[in-house]
């Protein structure tokens, strides 16, 4: 990504309604799907391509965290935020060892990736059996623009394209499913009319709205927690599945 992308992740991801509602919707999937340790002791949670940080850093009151970034800058704002971030690349190599974590996290990452596929099999080999990846992705091709491009994107998600990245004999999907669903209308519309009236503008910093609006979408897009896996989503911003390792 572009070096400006990584400051503006990092003044708004504790505060932008986007960031800190998929925060609450990770935590909710791994406290769903991943059963506690019969001693008590703190699941090994590692995060791919963990940009900034924030995930690890609220993650790390209740896991043993390991973080990853191929990005210095990344990872010097890691620092900057109390975590510890290693370098290292996807598909590799990752720089963890195999087989020691109980959960692997790609959030909005391999779209970043041109070989989606086999970094999702790197990424497996860090699990135990039984562990569980989570992965989000953007999702619908139609709604690219040049946020992706400035981004760095190679492709938005269908689910057919999601499971096909997932499909390794070693994970067993659990979950997939559109999510990010109630303010669809509003944020499509809102992609839709950027790309056709402001063609040649360029990508500005993010942005959190007045913290009334900041709050209101914040709740409405964390809500989502409680019906993703239970209640049909057919459609959404984005898309988050759960596999495990066998």
């Amino acid at each position: 990504m572009h070096e400006d992308v990584y400051r503006d992740m990092f003044d708004v991801e504790d505060r932008h309604w986007w960031y800190s509602g998929k925060q609450r919707i990770v935590r909710n999937l791994l406290a769903r799907y991943l059963a506690p340790r019969a001693n008590g002791e703190k699941q090994r949670v590692a995060d791919l391509g963990c940009g900034c940080g924030i995930m690890l850093w609220h993650l790390s009151k209740d896991y043993e965290v390991r973080g990853v970034d191929g990005s210095p800058q990344a990872i010097e704002f890691c620092k900057q935020r109390g975590v510890t971030v290693a370098h290292g690349q996807l598909p590799g190599p990752i720089g963890l060892p195999e087989k020691e974590f109980d959960a692997v996290l790609l959030l909005d990452v391999i779209e970043h990736l041109e070989q989606d596929k086999e970094s999702v099999k790197s990424a497996a080999e860090l699990l135990k059996p039984g562990g569980i990846m989570i992965i989000t992705v953007p999702a619908y091709q139609w709604l690219w623009s040049k946020w992706d491009t400035h981004h760095h994107h190679y492709r938005r998600y269908n689910r057919s394209m999601l499971k096909a990245a997932m499909d390794h004999p070693s994970l067993k999907l659990e979950l997939i499913s559109y999510y990010n669903t109630w303010l669809f209308p509003l944020a499509a519309t809102a992609r839709i009319a950027g790309n056709v009236l402001s063609k040649d503008a360029k990508v500005g910093p993010i942005k959190v709205p007045m913290a009334p609006v900041n709050a209101t979408f914040r709740e409405i897009f964390a809500s989502e927690r409680a019906l993703i896996g239970r209640v049909p989503l057919p459609f959404g911003l984005s898309l988050v599945a759960v596999a495990r390792r066998i």
